[in-house]
């Protein structure tokens, strides 16, 4: 009987990964080009995600949550795409202001994803307050600041197009690899893994992250700071999704009022997936890589198996669901 309920148990925690196996094995049989054309695929959508997960990852070690991720990355994104508009955009944010010098404009939106990263971690921290509802609400501030942001000079809620060649060929121009033209912000998001786990595997502050989001009393007994811990670890993940606001800035080619849309949910299943828990103090970056390239190549397989765009909405939501309950039953058990 134990032995039954041991396989049940392998078969649950791992139903996920056998779910994708199987949707693979059938995209494959759609088209035999599956093979060649969706490992580039499943490549730049990994690395459109990987950012953002990786942000979210500093967040759940603590035990909590990010659910304004999407929407930090999507302000940043307007910022850096209306810094660094052309003279000629016809729908210009700042008329008559010339495009500002490429890494200010990277180091302004790190700070902006910062401070707002810092005001999430503040009021859990300070006033002990849950993260879902602390995020939910500045989620919907920054849309309405986006809104706003959009409204501006001769825009006038359009997408910010038409950016200077060099901040676009530096996020789009491809390294040839063989047959494959990999993008440079792939290798920008492999050099941020590298970044954070870094951080996570060798620093202090990686290290308080993990005991403070898996023993909160022991962190006391070691005088760790929650309120600096907690404002530390959304800052860092905010200054993450504003590094993702710049890149998928140009990758866009023009943000709107829909960039960064629900973008959080696949970090978060992407987190759960890669063996983040929600509950706090257990996680790897190398977790959170192989999460990210499982929940994208669920995205892909669906492409490939001409699942309608409805419908890949309620699979998804389905996904990040059953992530939840695993997680919770590793937790439990």
């Amino acid at each position: 009987m134990k032995k039954i309920d041991k396989a049940f148990d392998v078969l649950i925690n791992h139903s996920i990964f056998i779910v994708i196996a199987v949707l693979t094995v059938a995209a494959s049989f759609t088209d035999a080009s599956f093979w060649h054309d969706a490992p580039l695929s499943l490549l730049n959508k990994t690395a459109s995600t990987m950012i953002l997960a990786l942000g979210m990852g500093c967040v759940m070690l603590i035990g909590g949550v990010d659910l304004s991720a999407g929407r930090i990355m999507g302000l940043t994104s307007l910022v850096a795409a209306s810094l660094l508009q052309t003279m000629e955009a016809k729908h210009k944010i700042f008329p008559g202001m010339e495009a500002w010098p490429i890494f200010a404009v990277l180091f302004l939106v790190i700070v902006i994803g910062g401070i707002i990263g810092a005001f999430n971690g503040f009021f859990v921290g300070k006033f002990r307050l849950h993260p879902f509802i602390v995020t939910l609400t500045t989620k919907l501030m920054l849309y309405g600041l986006m809104l706003i942001y959009l409204g501006w000079g001769t825009n006038r809620g359009m997408n910010i197009e038409k950016h200077i060649d060099e901040y676009t060929k530096l996020i789009t121009n491809t390294v040839n690899i063989g047959s494959w033209q990999i993008p440079n912000h792939v290798w920008y998001s492999i050099l941020i893994v590298l970044f954070v786990w870094v951080i996570w595997k060798f620093t202090g502050f990686g290290k308080k992250m993990r005991l403070y989001g898996g023993n909160r009393e022991a962190a006391k007994s070691l005088n760790i700071n929650p309120l600096i811990i907690t404002v530390g670890a959304f800052a860092m993940a905010g200054m993450l999704f504003g590094v993702d606001g710049f890149i998928n800035a140009a990758r866009s080619g023009g943000p709107g009022a829909s960039a960064g849309s629900n973008a959080e949910f696949d970090a978060i299943a992407a987190c759960l997936i890669g063996g983040v828990s929600g509950m706090g103090g257990i996680g790897k970056v190398g977790g959170i890589v192989l999460g990210v390239v499982f929940v994208q190549l669920f995205a892909v397989c669906l492409q490939w198996l001409s699942v309608s765009a409805n419908i890949a909405y309620i699979l998804k939501g389905a996904l990040v669901l059953w992530a939840v309950i695993i997680d919770a039953r590793r937790h439990y058990n």
